[in-house]
């Protein structure tokens, strides 16, 4: 069980949390928020910000010693801003180790004066300068960057240069240290979040701290889950600077912005409230895949494939002739037929599920079949379909068409639909750039909800997903009340390896395989992509790295992530 578990993401592994700071792992604020909101909870508990900017650098000195506990010598960057205050904390908590450390600290000097907070910390900073026996350069930027910038014999370096404010791309010398840290590969510590990267979204416009560890308070942040965070951030810590109560208070929660998924909840997701013992093969779901154009046979093979690995009872693909014998002397427990206009009518008649895309191809062949699924899908709103690939190619095409430049038409949205695009995919739906998409992962998922309807889950390092509907959450206290929170959700599972061909035909197929067994929209599409992500943890783990990890090595590792038990992977208390 330990091998098994061994490549899959956490957060501080090594910390056991408090049950009340457990649950706060798996939601996130927007930083903007958090930035208002902390004024209130620290007026709530009768103490001052500069309490909480002491509370988050014991925190953060905490990590750094327990991950290097024998560093010595010390680097320790400071903006002119809050985050700065929280390096002068921390500067001054390492200078009192004694022991020969020597702590070095280069500060940034701002436009305006240090916020009180930080100026308490700066002056605190200056007091155990005076100290017998302590240890403490100080110099500014400019002349530590004109004498070399040098780095030599630095055990760790502290990132409290730019926090949750920063606006733009790092300039001047901001850019010029960060991109001195990250030249030297010297161990580098981020404060709350590294500095470059945009908390609300994980964008990277310039310069951005190369973090192994960062060490977030209060709440999670958006930007630490998505877009380059993973290229940032290194290992996430968390502390609530015990601010967890009042984060789970009833107005707090109303403000969640989203949750974090992990393997721990493919628990929960995919228990049933009651045992199906009595059950046969049509009860398990009838899922008709539709796609595989001439020489992409191999799409729609692994999307059927994924599907009946996910427990769906009754797969059909419908294909191109030369593609059947294939598909069936590696899958015969799918049923395979050549795409045909009766076939499809009769496939779709037969059907409780639909997934088309996979090897569709943009050409005559694939549209037709896209129509002929669409019609259908209109007339019977129950019936969940997974649209993919090509199939959101030619909706996009569709889209254009159809748009009469002012309001997005009705007719492209439908409500009991999962469509799962990647960057690419997704520009192209929303009619703008790859980049445009990247810059705000968030909103990009948002804006396809708005147009498409459905269920939306954005591919790439740390998935987005979005509702359009909001999911209803319990109320932690474990009242029996209700809040609305924003179906927003982003998969922190998976790895590099997964950027291969195939990957996301496997993602169909396990998505629609769960909707096929009448599980819900949300619930199956956030427990397909835990799945997906997971297993690919571990095959990665298992061939020891990510390199060379390919889209069918993934159903070896599916039964043990469909079959979750609480042992094998820890239940946690996020609130789906």
């Amino acid at each position: 069980m330990r091998r098994r578990n061994s490549f899959i993401r956490t957060i501080s592994t090594y910390t056991r949390y408090p049950d009340e700071q457990q649950k706060l792992l798996y939601l996130a604020w927007s930083a903007a928020w958090l930035r208002k909101a902390e004024v209130e909870a620290a007026r709530v508990q009768g103490i001052t910000l500069y309490d909480l900017m002491q509370r988050a650098a014991a925190a953060f000195f905490k990590v750094v010693c327990t991950e290097v506990p024998n560093a010595k010598k010390w680097l320790v960057l400071c903006g002119s801003g809050n985050n700065g205050g929280d390096g002068f904390e921390v500067a001054r908590r390492a200078s009192s180790r004694g022991g020969g450390t020597c702590v070095t600290v280069i500060t940034v000097a701002g436009s305006k004066p240090l916020p009180p907070e930080a100026a308490a910390a700066y002056a605190a900073l200056q007091e155990e300068r005076q100290k017998p026996g302590v240890e403490i350069v100080m110099k500014d930027a400019r002349t530590w960057l004109e004498e070399g910038a040098s780095l030599s014999g630095v055990d760790v370096v502290v990132d409290g240069l730019l926090g949750t404010g920063m606006g733009g791309a790092p300039r001047g010398d901001y850019a010029a240290i960060i991109d001195r840290v990250n030249e030297s590969g010297k161990p580098c510590f981020a404060i709350d979040i590294p500095s470059g990267l945009d908390a609300e979204t994980g964008d990277v416009k310039g310069s951005c701290i190369r973090a192994v560890h960062t060490v977030t308070f209060i709440a999670v942040k958006p930007g630490l889950l998505t877009g380059s965070a993973r290229n940032h951030v290194g290992k996430l810590h968390y502390d609530s600077l015990d601010l967890a109560d009042w984060l789970l208070l009833p107005d707090q929660q109303r403000d969640v912005f989203c949750r974090r998924l992990e393997s721990s909840h493919l628990f929960p997701l995919l228990s049933r409230s009651e045992p199906r013992r009595c059950i046969n093969k049509a009860m398990n779901g009838k899922l008709l895949v539709v796609g595989g154009d001439s020489g992409f046979g191999g799409a729609i093979a692994m999307a059927a494939e994924a599907a009946l690995r996910s427990g769906c009872g009754l797969v059909r693909v419908l294909t191109r002739a030369e593609h059947a014998a294939p598909i069936m002397c590696r899958c015969p427990e799918v049923m395979t037929q050549t795409l045909t206009e009766e076939s499809l009518r009769m496939g779709l008649q037969w059907a409780s599920c639909v997934a088309i895309g996979p090897g569709l191809g943009q050409g005559a062949w694939g549209i037709e079949a896209l129509r002929v699924v669409e019609i259908h899908l209109r007339e019977n709103i129950n019936i969940p379909s997974v649209w993919d690939a090509d199939a959101l190619n030619i909706l996009a095409t569709f889209s254009r068409k159809r748009n009469d430049g002012e309001q997005q038409p009705p007719s492209v949205r439908l409500n009991n639909r999962v469509i799962t695009p990647h960057s690419a995919e997704a520009s192209r739906l929303l009619g703008c750039t790859v980049s445009e998409v990247e810059q705000n992962r968030y909103r990009a998922a948002e804006e396809l909800v708005a147009r498409y309807g459905g269920v939306v889950l954005l591919k790439g390092p740390g998935t987005v997903l979005r509702s359009a509907e909001d999911a209803r959450v319990p109320v932690p206290t474990g009242t029996a009340a209700e809040l609305l929170f924003p179906a927003c959700a982003v998969a922190d599972v998976g790895n590099s390896g997964m950027a291969s061909g195939g990957m996301g035909d496997v993602l169909t197929g396990i998505i629609a395989g769960l909707l096929a067994q009448q599980f819900p929209l949300w619930q199956a599409t956030c427990a397909g992509c835990l799945v997906h992500g997971t297993a690919a943890d571990l095959a990665a783990s298992s061939q020891g790295g990510e390199r060379g990890l390919t889209a069918t090595t993934l159903f070896k590792y599916l039964p043990v992530c469909l079959n979750p038990t609480p042992e094998g992977f820890q239940a946690s208390q996020c609130y789906l």
